[in-house]
């Protein structure tokens, strides 16, 4: 029997992790904010991928792939 992902989720962080969503941002703020999120995607799938990843690729144009290697 399968388990959602909430309850995935639940399982594996339990109550150590919560998520609170901010109300009412000034526009500068917002700003602000989506710049911090957007730059820790980045992070995030540079140390995936090992390089850092092409505009295309965080468009969703073209499909992210790790780079393989060869022998």
């Amino acid at each position: 029997m399968a388990r959602g992902i909430k309850g995935d989720f639940n399982k594996r962080f339990g109550d150590r992790i919560q998520v609170v969503y901010a109300q009412k941002l000034s526009p500068s703020e917002r700003e602000l904010r989506n710049k911090r999120l957007c730059e820790a995607v980045i992070k995030i799938l540079t140390g995936i991928l090992g390089r850092e990843p092409t505009q295309r690729e965080l468009f969703g144009i073209d499909e992210l792939a790790k780079p393989k290697r060869h022998k």
